[in-house]
């Protein structure tokens, strides 16, 4: 699904009435399908009292005002907090503000009073439509508007906004002091920016996006890069995982990972990739953890490579490196590799011939970035997952621009470096080297720890190492990952939740991806096929045996 800024929509409403659809039709159509997701919300929650409309001056207001009268058609006791004047109200809000039965209750008060009035009107309510601000606003908001938000937030009532909950920015997602917290938020024809930024994000609740016959051409033209999937989109992203299967069939991925003084990323990385579904995982990392590491992950194959003095990596030499890389399906390099000139040369030079799909993290980076060189690589099938630090480290621009950026920027770094550029953050961006970007829906607090970055790039690696495009792996990888963090968090919280508990979180987040997935017929088929095809030694090769 695409995802539109305010400017982008207001062109998209604007073509589209051009075209010969009136901005009063378009208005119905918003709050018919509005009304019906408030009609299933209402009955999903076993409400029952008045419904609280709030209601400003534009046309988010006028969206409110038909809700109100489709409401009070159903049978429901619907009240309209008018925050303006009908002489004031946008040509389409003033119409439905005529269109209005009698029936339905239209309180106006001066701003001063809004905060009481709501108080008092909410008493015999069961919910708020929270209809004041549509994607226009722009924080700061007016005293009084902060006012009367903060007194719905402390009401303590279910509360849906329509398009977008007021007080959030738009395109931003900024909140400045404060914005309508919403359970429901339901939004006209394309998501917009704003819901998916945080703070914003944290206001929205869940988010239905009602169709109004934008065409799609049109949205196209307007909003024709930033993308946003959905649950089941992810699920149909799931590596097919045939109950017949053996374990070369599910690929094998190796790590190169960790150094004396970061020991412990080796060891985070490769959970993420044990957890990952991989068929094998091997660790090359620093001789000198070799018994450190060994003891902590059975599960996992040792390669332990030459130490230099500073304990990173040296060089191995050609031939074991070809060995090492032999029959594996995918590579992750990176987390914990520390600062080294040698192991920068050697690494730098190993990435532009490997002919692997490849996670590069962390110190990988951190190479090109201390060397002043481009990456470069032998193929496209790449994912780079830098934090912004890095980021503007790679790319020559002050963390802070990178963060105002960050769509952009991704977009340009993926193009150049021929790689999935996964910039990490909140929301985590991933931009693919033909200019599309997507906007990663998980994550919070949870993974704002060191040693979640490492456990990524396991869970990358592992993805790959089952056969999926670089694009794919990035996608699902990103969205695992933040699901895990949060539910880890749900058992200590996240000012305390251990970063390998973020990672053990990861099968139970699979498993409700795979639950997901099981209820649609073609992405059952396709995710736990039947019958064998193509090569039957799978994503890795290998010598078929069954265990």
């Amino acid at each position: 699904m695409r995802v539109c800024t305010s400017a982008q929509m207001a062109a998209i409403d604007r073509e589209t009435i051009e075209g010969g659809v009136s901005g009063l039709d378009l208005m119905e159509r918003a709050g018919e399908a509005m009304a019906e997701i408030l009609l299933d919300f209402l009955a999903d929650e076993d409400l029952d009292g008045g419904v609280l409309v709030l209601c400003g001056k534009g046309n988010n207001g006028g969206d409110g005002l038909v809700v109100a009268r489709l409401l009070e058609g159903e049978g429901w006791d619907v009240t309209v907090m008018q925050l303006a004047r009908p002489e004031d109200l946008s040509p389409e809000a003033g119409a439905n503000f005529k269109r209005l039965p009698r029936s339905v209750e239209v309180v106006a008060v001066e701003p001063s009073d809004w905060a009481e009035t709501f108080e008092e009107l909410s008493e015999g309510a069961c919910v708020v439509v929270d209809a004041v601000f549509g994607t226009g606003v722009r924080p700061p908001l007016r005293a009084e508007y902060a006012t009367l938000f903060r007194a719905v937030n402390d009401a303590g009532m279910p509360c849906v906004a329509l398009d977008i909950p007021s007080g959030v920015g738009g395109d931003d997602g900024r909140v400045d002091p404060v914005a309508v917290a919403c359970d429901l938020t339901i939004t006209v024809g394309l998501p917009k920016l704003g819901l998916l930024q945080a703070p914003g994000r944290d206001f929205t609740g869940d988010i239905e996006v009602v169709d109004i016959g934008f065409a799609e051409e049109v949205c196209n033209r307007h909003a024709p890069n930033i993308h946003y999937l959905e649950r089941e989109d992810y699920a149909a992203l799931l590596p097919s995982r045939p109950t017949w299967a053996h374990k070369y069939r599910f690929g094998k991925s190796l790590l190169v990972a960790g150094s004396r003084s970061y020991g412990g990323a080796a060891h985070l990385a490769a959970l993420g990739a044990l957890r990952s579904g991989a068929g094998l995982v091997t660790l090359a990392a620093p001789d000198c953890l070799e018994i450190a590491l060994r003891g902590g992950l059975p599960e996992v194959l040792q390669r332990p490579l030459p130490c230099t003095e500073t304990g990173t990596i040296a060089a191995p030499g050609d031939g074991a490196w070809a060995d090492l890389l032999a029959g594996q399906s995918a590579l992750g390099i990176g987390p914990g590799l520390d600062a080294d000139e040698a192991t920068d040369a050697w690494l730098i030079g190993a990435l532009e011939t490997c002919p692997l799909p490849l996670v590069v993290d962390a110190d990988a980076l951190g190479a090109y970035a201390r060397r002043e060189i481009r990456p470069r690589f032998a193929h496209g099938h790449v994912v780079m997952t830098p934090h912004p630090g890095e980021f503007s480290r790679l790319w020559g621009l002050p963390a802070a621009e990178v963060q105002a950026r960050r769509y952009e920027l991704a977009a340009q770094a993926a193009a150049a470096w021929n790689a999935v550029v996964m910039l990490k953050g909140s929301p985590t961006v991933i931009a693919a080297p033909d200019g599309r970007v997507f906007i990663n829906p998980s994550g919070d607090d949870a993974l704002a720890r060191g040693g979640s970055g490492d456990v990524l790039t396991g869970l990358l690696a592992g993805l790959l190492a089952q056969g999926m495009p670089a694009l794919a792996a990035a996608l699902l990888g990103a969205y695992v990952h933040g699901l895990a963090g949060s539910l880890a968090a749900t058992a200590v919280g996240s000012r305390s939740v251990l970063v390998r508990e973020a990672a053990a979180a990861l099968g139970p987040v699979l498993l409700g991806l795979e639950k997901t997935a099981s209820v649609h017929g073609g992405l059952r088929e396709a995710i736990w096929p039947v019958s064998e095809s193509g090569d039957s030694g799978g994503a890795g090769g290998g010598d078929g045996e069954g265990s």
